[in-house]
């Protein structure tokens, strides 16, 4: 999914039993990455979109 210009990537992960995502900036390069699973993979999303508000406002400051 895209969120202010932002690729969210939330996926499943066997090795934590959880849900993990990963941020990619507008060229395609990674800025951000859990550093936990979540139990839902609505959880692992809503954090997403919390670290793109901090990136996206940093940005415009």
């Amino acid at each position: 999914m895209t969120y202010k210009g932002y690729r969210i990537n939330v996926y499943w992960t066997d090795k934590d039993w959880g849900y993990r995502f990963t941020v990619y900036d507008p060229e395609g390069k990674v800025a951000a990455e859990s550093e936990a699973a979540y139990f839902y993979d609505d959880n692992a999303l809503k954090e997403a979109k919390k670290i793109i508000d901090g990136l996206a406002g940093g940005a415009e400051q």
